[in-house]
């Protein structure tokens, strides 16, 4: 008895630290790096974008961007650059990814939104660049961050309709906005290459890099989770958020995405009770839609525009 005591000690004590490990390898961010400088970019799988970032980089230098700032509901400091449209038919609202930043997942969408007359308000997600935060909560509370854009947009910035859209994690943290109760003014959302929910992206690649079955440890994961960032990885999931969706959505996903599954796009789209579209991209990998087949997903993305701008 005392040997089984032993063994099942030292099994707990080991699914919890791999939990803990994988915790705070997934949610902490430890390095902000600068994405503008290319030896930062060395050994990542971001160099061979350099040529995009720096693209971004010199449209921002060339057009009109303010900075601001808001508090999120948990009391850090956010931060965003606005950048007006001349002639301005609505503003996007845009949402990067997991560990990037607008400057990688908006540098070749930055010319299509505002040759499309439309505002942009770009923040960085809490954690992220300026903005304020010491976890990353992959979506959960940053969709109430993107509430907080949206009402100082419509207290200090204009009244114009507002289209939500994100990439990866972004687009998982707008749609986690679906079945919420936002302002009148928001009229609909795109959502690219975007993950189910936290438990499921990261039990995904933990399987990937352990090869072991993820659910012993996400236990231990979710626990660190609720006591050091407040949030659950099961606390958001775009299946349920859909189902009572509020908003026309696209949703958007490389066929040959190998980090978000494709499948979790096609997950979202059938549970989805509002009015869809699906655009799949062959050949794409995650977050390359744009890049892959740019015709169509600007055509896409215009028509969307147009249909829901005009109400």
């Amino acid at each position: 008895m005392y040997v089984i005591f032993i063994i099942l000690g030292t099994l707990l004590f080991a699914i919890f630290a791999v939990g803990s490990y994988t915790f705070f390898a997934a949610c902490r961010q430890t390095k902000r790096r600068n994405w503008l400088d290319p030896e930062e970019l060395k050994g990542t799988d971001r160099e061979k974008l350099y040529p995009y970032i720096s693209h971004a980089h010199n449209w921002f230098s060339t057009h009109e961007v303010e900075d601001i700032y808001v508090q999120s509901r948990d009391g850090l400091q956010l931060y965003a650059r606005w950048v007006p449209a001349e002639n301005p038919r609505g503003t996007i609202l845009l949402a990067h990814g997991y560990q990037s930043t607008p400057y990688i997942d908006f540098s070749l969408v930055l010319d299509v939104y505002h040759n499309l007359g439309m505002n942009m308000l770009i923040p960085d997600q809490r954690c992220h660049g300026k903005s304020e935060g010491k976890y990353i909560t992959f979506g959960v509370k940053e969709w109430r961050d993107m509430t907080c854009w949206v009402d100082y947009h419509n207290k200090h910035l204009g009244n114009w309709p507002v289209i939500l859209s994100g990439l990866s994690m972004g687009a998982s943290t707008v749609m986690y906005m679906a079945d919420e109760a936002l302002p009148a003014n928001v009229r609909g959302m795109i959502a690219d290459c975007g993950f189910t929910s936290p438990y499921d992206i990261i039990g995904k690649v933990f399987r990937a890099v352990t090869h072991l079955p993820a659910w012993p440890f996400l236990w231990a994961t979710d626990l660190c989770a609720r006591v050091f960032a407040g949030f659950s990885l099961k606390e958001k999931d775009t299946r349920k958020t859909l189902q009572g969706g509020k908003y026309p959505i696209i949703l958007a996903h490389g066929l040959s995405d190998d980090f978000v599954p494709c499948e979790m796009s096609r997950e979202a789209y059938n549970a989805c009770t509002s009015p869809k579209e699906l655009l799949l991209v062959e050949g794409a990998g995650h977050g390359y839609s744009f890049l892959k087949d740019r015709e169509r997903y600007t055509q896409t993305v215009t028509a969307f525009l147009q249909r829901n701008l005009e109400e």
